[in-house]
């Protein structure tokens, strides 16, 4: 006897429990973006970080990444950095060098992940007293 295809209301279900769980997924990745931003703001972000997956996942592919040789940020999308998509953000780093300080560049450090590049964000902001 051959199966029936499935219902209506039976893909319609299926539907509403992938997209629930995809959501779940996304809500699980902004939790962990947004608290490794609010841990590198004080401080204390070099015990762990995100992977790049769940930066993609939270919308939030735009490295922050400053140099303290010549003490400027740039911005790197995570999404066309070579990677496994389970390597952790952090693991980024090393493979960085500030093109602007040459040879004897000091290591960056990663300022945070944000959804649009932090240059975009800026422009976006109204300027006090403008």
């Amino acid at each position: 006897m051959p199966e029936h295809d499935p219902t209506h209301a039976d893909r319609l279900s299926a539907y509403q429990r992938a997209r629930a769980a995809e959501q779940a997924a996304r809500d699980d990745a902004v939790r962990v973006v947004e608290r490794w931003n609010a841990a590198l703001a004080v401080g204390r972000g070099a015990l762990w970080s995100p992977t790049i997956r769940a930066a993609i996942l939270a919308g939030m592919p735009w490295l922050d990444v400053y140099c303290p040789g010549c003490r400027t940020c740039r911005a790197l999308d995570v999404r066309t950095i070579d990677r496994h998509p389970l390597a952790s953000v952090g693991s980024l780093v090393l493979g960085l060098r500030c093109s602007w300080c040459g040879g004897a560049a000091p290591m960056p450090t990663i300022a945070g992940l944000h959804a649009l590049p932090p240059s975009a964000i800026a422009k976006s902001v109204p300027l006090a007293g403008g």
